[in-house]
């Protein structure tokens, strides 16, 4: 049978065609699974889906794995700047639940309808330190938020301001101590605190402002050191959490919350770097 172009097929027959289409289906599907990590064998039981701010990289896999190991719900995360994922929801993305870095983006987003309003809870407060790469308080006293101005800091990383409550605290510090305008040509922006983590991690920037929960994280890669800063440059961050208002599956959604807030699961956050 000649085909468009010149090209020639041959003709099968009806049965034995659509067994071959949907052999070929099965194959790439599978092989598609397997190469991206997709297959699951609990196709009946949908995950939940959270979108979750970057901070919480180093703690919330291992309590999500913990989770589904109690609940039997599997979990997926979509990892993002707390900004990235408030402009997803607003824009239509399959989140069930939204963990964030602040208090401000989840209360935003339930004044206009995307949260509900009575699932909003504060499920840590996050550290805001400031990491010095090469150096140890045990080898010497690390220095303060002034030695960002000296010679041997070339680069300092930090998150964007305008996605990350991180970044947004890091900044008001320094412009609290009136070294904003005289660091600012030293700043080298990340999307998210896991993009500062790398760039410290790869000697891009000799200092960065991470969590505490990131520092911890990152001074078992590289040697470095980090000094928490002070409560009147940096405020603890009340982190929050809700539930969006399309979730199709409000109980898995609200019984994963619970969880979050649970006294063991609080004393694996303070345990590293939350308060």
């Amino acid at each position: 049978m000649k085909g468009v172009g010149g090209r020639f097929f041959t003709r099968m027959p009806g049965r034995a065609l659509v067994r071959q289409i949907f052999l070929s289906m099965v194959f790439f599907g599978v092989l598609c699974g397997v190469l991206c990590g997709t297959v699951r064998v609990h196709a009946a039981s949908p995950p939940l889906r959270v979108a979750a701010a970057a901070d919480l990289m180093p703690v919330l896999p291992s309590l999500l794995k913990r989770f589904t190991r109690q609940t039997g719900i599997p979990v997926l995360v979509s990892w993002g700047s707390s900004g990235e994922e408030a402009v997803a929801i607003r824009h239509g993305a399959p989140y069930d639940l939204f963990l964030s870095a602040d208090s401000v983006y989840p209360e935003t987003l339930a004044g206009k309808g995307f949260l509900k309003k009575d699932s909003l809870r504060v499920y840590a407060r996050g550290v805001l330190v400031l990491w010095f790469s090469g150096r140890t308080p045990a080898e010497k006293p690390l220095p303060g938020i002034e030695g960002l101005a000296g010679s041997g800091i070339a680069k300092i990383a930090m998150a964007n301001p305008r996605l990350a409550p991180y970044g947004l605290e890091a900044r008001k510090c320094l412009e609290s101590r009136g070294l904003w305008e005289v660091l600012k040509p030293k700043v080298v922006y990340g999307n998210s605190l896991a993009q500062v983590a790398w760039y410290l991690r790869a000697g891009a920037a000799q200092a960065g402002f991470l969590s505490e929960a990131h520092a911890k994280a990152l001074s078992l890669r590289v040697p470095g050191g980090y000094s928490v800063l002070s409560p009147s440059c940096a405020p603890f961050l009340e982190q929050q959490m809700g539930i969006l208002r399309r979730t199709g599956k409000p109980r898995r959604a609200r019984a994963l919350e619970m969880f979050l807030l649970g006294a063991k699961t609080r004393a694996y956050f303070r345990s590293h770097g939350y308060r």
